[in-house]
């Protein structure tokens, strides 16, 4: 397997591993003993965002050999979409309620455009 494949595969147990805080966070409010593992997940959640960014540049780039559109880009659009929102809603005021469904909302879609890269990497 090459370089470029390891960090594609390794970008979509990162992505499965970030979105896996929701649905921990929805069952900690009927199962206590998942609170330790939330206060793991939130604390290692902005580091592997940050860190998927910078894997998923490395990837497209060593993939294609140049920087260019594809549909691997808007995922890495979207992270850092996240990103912005998430510092934003901490920071702004105005953001204080309701960046987090933004955020959500950002998630799911990059889940989408990663199955659709897996799929059809092409199609853009």
């Amino acid at each position: 397997m090459a370089l470029w494949q390891i960090m594609g595969w390794l970008n979509v147990i990162l992505v499965v591993l970030m979105g896996a805080i929701y649905p921990v966070k929805e069952k900690m409010r009927t199962n206590k003993k998942l609170i330790p593992l939330y206060r793991k997940m939130r604390i290692i959640h902005p580091v592997v965002g940050v860190l998927m960014i910078l894997v998923g540049s490395i990837h497209g780039y060593v993939a294609l050999g140049e920087i260019s559109l594809h549909s691997g880009s808007l995922i890495l659009l979207a992270l850092i979409a996240m990103a912005l929102i998430a510092l934003a809603g901490q920071k702004i005021k105005a953001f204080k309620k309701g960046w987090r469904k933004v955020h959500r909302t950002l998630g799911i879609l990059v889940f989408l455009l990663v199955l659709a890269h897996l799929i059809f990497p092409w199609w853009l």
